[in-house]
């Protein structure tokens, strides 16, 4: 079943002095472990999600555990041509970045930033964003649309 969540933007000024929000849509890819409540992608004020070369986004999901989590995966690839490429990611361990372990009906906290290296070529993609719970069940999947940019 296809439905669609909201993603609030914020943007900080230089002494945390410019707050701005926005809606975007982004797509549930099969979530079954966890129900996300809540998805910020930073900086995201447009779609396709501008993700600057040689800076961070950071990645905030409020989601509410289905089952009891008690270890999980971050997975990360970007979809080029229909092709799932994987993002390298420095720490997968998703408990490095949430309280581990997270009830059933509890919600659960995840924090965590990628940064996009200079080598990345500029290109339009879509993201694909899993926490992948030990028995192998996404407790979050979720795809955005962004482009690499300078």
């Amino acid at each position: 079943m296809k439905w669609t969540t909201t993603i609030l933007f914020v943007f900080a000024g230089v002494a945390f002095g410019i707050v701005s929000a926005e809606v975007i849509p982004i797509h549930d890819c099969g979530s079954k472990a966890g129900t996300i409540t809540q998805i910020d992608v930073t900086p995201c004020s447009t779609i396709p999600c501008p993700f600057k070369r040689n800076t961070n986004v950071s990645v905030t999901i409020t989601f509410t555990a289905n089952q009891e989590i008690t270890e999980a995966v971050t997975s990360v690839h970007g979809i080029i041509a229909g092709v799932p490429v994987p993002f390298p990611l420095p720490d997968p361990n998703a408990c490095h970045f949430m309280t581990c372990p997270i009830a059933s009906g509890a919600t659960g906290l995840y924090k965590n930033a990628i940064f996009v290296q200079q080598v990345y070529p500029k290109i339009t993609l879509l993201v694909k964003y899993e926490l992948v719970a030990s028995d192998s069940t996404d407790a979050v999947c979720f795809t955005v649309p962004a482009t690499i940019v300078d």
